[in-house]
């Protein structure tokens, strides 16, 4: 936002100072001039510098806005995961991302997703509507939901969205862990995993991981550290802090 403004207020230095420096040498010129071609000069420079002022108004917006495309059509600075089951084979997981929008408008958005389990889940949002979700049926793509905004967002202008996944896992074919894609850069990402089926005397540390992101899909993690589980609350807990863009992370826990 203040990169944009300090590009704005550019178009007041530079370019317009030598017009304001004109301007005032021709005031000087229309001391001499008889009046009707005094006014008739000053209405045409006048229009003149209109045009001028406008067209580079409008040069530089678009350049703003283009300087943000290869960003996607919004920023997000932070995101909150939550992944909480009772017994095990029903489970619940949202995100909460605070998104920036960098379009003139957005209207929508796709939230990609992929369960590693067999039964598709059922999406729902308590901020969004969902208008569909799309199952690739592939297990190397990710499977999509699109989110439509209650109202329009525009340029540079803040929202939070919701996603909301009921997964079913009664045949326990699902993998132990929550993966998050980093495509741009962010603040923080934080996990709260909620494991409530586990017995008093659980306390295996989960593992987070990364992966460098060379396909759709993951491929081979490295480890970066332990989380340690919290009995009391039955939960691991973790603050993921600027993250490196382009990778894939993910904690794992025992099933």
């Amino acid at each position: 936002m203040t990169k944009n403004f300090k590009t704005i207020t550019s178009l007041f230095s530079g370019h317009f100072a030598f017009f304001a420096s004109l301007a005032s040498i021709l005031g000087l010129v229309f001391l001499f001039i008889s009046n009707k071609y005094a006014i008739f000069i000053a209405l045409a420079f006048f229009c003149l510098m209109l045009i001028a002022f406008t067209s580079y108004l409008i040069y530089f917006l678009f350049r703003i806005l283009k300087s943000n495309d290869g960003n996607g059509d919004h920023e997000n600075r932070s995101t909150f995961i939550k992944y909480e089951t009772t017994d095990g084979k029903h489970i619940i997981y949202e995100t909460y991302k605070l998104l920036q929008c960098k379009k003139p408008i957005l209207t929508e958005m796709d939230y990609n997703f992929k369960w590693s389990g067999s039964i598709m889940p059922k999406i729902t949002s308590d901020l969004q509507d969902v208008i569909n979700v799309v199952d690739e049926k592939n297990p190397d793509s990710y499977d999509k939901a699109i989110l439509k905004f209650k109202k329009p967002l525009h340029y540079n202008q803040n929202s939070v969205l919701h996603f909301k996944a009921e997964l079913d896992d009664v045949d326990g074919k699902s993998l132990p862990h929550v993966e998050t894609r980093v495509i741009d850069e962010i603040d923080i990402i934080h996990y709260r995993i909620i494991l409530k089926n586990k017995n008093d005397n659980y306390d295996s540390n989960a593992i987070l991981t990364r992966c460098k992101m060379n396909s759709k899909m993951s491929a081979k993690f490295e480890k970066i550290k332990e989380i340690a589980f919290d009995k009391t609350t039955k939960s691991y807990e973790y603050h993921l802090l600027n993250p490196d863009v382009q990778y894939y992370y993910r904690i794992t826990w025992e099933k």
